[in-house]
């Protein structure tokens, strides 16, 4: 039997931590090597409501940016280092 998006949405709940944004901010304090990551499209999301230093990848793309089998030029180079920190909102 093929799995629901609810089933989807649970396993990943189990397998990745939840952060408020203050947690999230004070994560990226405490860690420099940390990254933020955007995944709505670009263009939806305007200039004034990004934050600083945010990596914009939008969701679509992300497993391709941070695959390190595709070719170089797909990849993003700050996803090739797997013990960083990443957040995503």
């Amino acid at each position: 039997m093929a799995k629901s998006w609810m089933d989807m949405v649970n396993e990943a709940k189990a397998e990745v931590t939840g952060v408020t944004p203050m947690e999230a901010y004070q994560s990226l304090q405490d860690d420099e090597e940390a990254i933020l990551i955007e995944v709505r499209d670009a263009e939806s999301v305007p200039e004034t409501d990004r934050a600083p230093d945010v990596l914009m990848i939008s969701l679509g793309t992300l497993p391709i940016r941070a695959d390190l089998e595709v070719p170089e030029p797909l990849r993003n180079p700050r996803l090739q280092d797997r013990s960083r920190k990443i957040i995503t909102t």
